[in-house]
Order: structure tokens, then C-alpha cells, then sequence
């Protein structure tokens, strides 16, 4: 079997000078097929970003890691609101929708304990003004009925895409308790 199959840039799927062209150049048999699962994954991107919801829900998610990865303080008051085996907030990739996926397993899973280390870190009188109004603009992003109601379909939807990596049924989100 001869083929070649990989990701969509010029340099690599180019017809005169990329990789495809060097190679069929040498075996004119080795066909080129670009790879399904990265345009699938182009595809996800270019229709998430075409959403506003989406966009925005993106952006608190990126706020909302950068919050609390900007200080070890931050962090371990989030560590410490979040049960024994819980999942702290994970860092957003726009091409690895495993990394998405992530990111909004962890704020499902644990939305009310999140929401509880804001709420602590921002009535800590030793942080900063910048610090409280990050902090309470988190907060009041999180107590939005759009903003919740957005994090639970993304969970379903990232869901059907990551469905052998996770199990997501047997997950409970605390957030039901709303």
C-alpha cells in the first residue's frame, strides 16, 4: 500500500513544491489524501468561531484559567474548593479540541466550587484592586444563566466528539444543584 496523508499547509500538501510533490515525485503511485480528522478540526474551529456564544464562552474559559494560573495564591485557594479527586481548570488550545474538552469537563464538573474560590480570593483584603475586579467580573460571568446554560452544551457537544476518552455519563456536576 502506498499513500501519503497528513495536515493541509502549502509546505507540506503543496502540489508543485511540498511534501506531496517531492514524494509522488520519487513513487507516482503514493497518493495523497489530506488527513480527515485535521479537517474535521479545521472545520470545528472555523463553525465554533463563527458563533458568538461560542467566542465568548472561549474567552471566559481562557479568563478564567489565566485568573487563576497567574498566582500560586490563586491556585491553591482553588485546589483547596475543589474535592479530593476534582479537576482544576485547564488551559484552552485552539486546534486540540481535547484540550476544549478539558477545559469545560473541569468547569461542569465543579462550577459551584469555582465560583466559591472567586468568591474567597475576591473578599481576601490583601489582593489587589485589579485582582477583585478580575476576580468579581468572573464571578458575575459565572452567576449568568447564559453563561452556565452555554458550559453545559459545550459538555454535551465535546461530549459526542471525545465520547472513547471520556466517560461522561458516569460524571455528576455539581452545578445541578443550582
Amino acid at each position: 500500500m502506498r499513500g501519503q496523508s497528513y495536515d493541509n499547509p502549502a509546505n507540506m500538501s503543496g502540489i508543485y513544491t511540498g511534501l506531496q510533490a517531492r514524494i509522488k515525485a520519487m513513487n507516482p503511485l503514493a497518493y495523497y489524501v489530506p488527513c480527515a480528522g485535521h479537517s474535521l478540526n479545521l472545520v470545528g474551529t472555523s463553525a465554533a468561531s463563527s458563533c458568538l456564544g461560542s467566542v465568548s464562552n472561549s474567552r471566559f474559559l481562557k479568563a478564567l484559567y489565566n485568573f487563576f494560573s497567574a498566582s500560586t495564591y490563586r491556585w491553591d485557594h482553588l485546589k483547596a474548593a475543589l474535592p479530593a479527586e476534582g479537576i482544576v481548570v485547564k488551559s484552552l488550545s485552539e486546534t486540540r479540541w481535547c484540550a476544549r474538552a478539558d477545559a469545560v469537563k473541569a468547569v461542569f464538573l465543579h462550577y459551584l466550587e469555582i465560583k466559591s474560590a472567586l468568591e474567597n480570593i475576591c473578599s481576601d483584603s490583601r489582593q489587589t484592586v485589579a485582582t477583585n475586579l478580575e476576580g468579581e467580573g468572573l464571578i458575575r460571568q459565572m452567576e449568568a444563566f447564559e453563561k452556565a446554560l452555554l458550559i453545559v452544551i459545550w459538555y454535551k457537544i465535546l461530549a459526542r466528539f471525545m465520547q472513547p476518552a471520556y466517560d461522561f455519563k458516569k460524571l455528576r456536576p455539581t452545578f445541578c444543584q443550582l
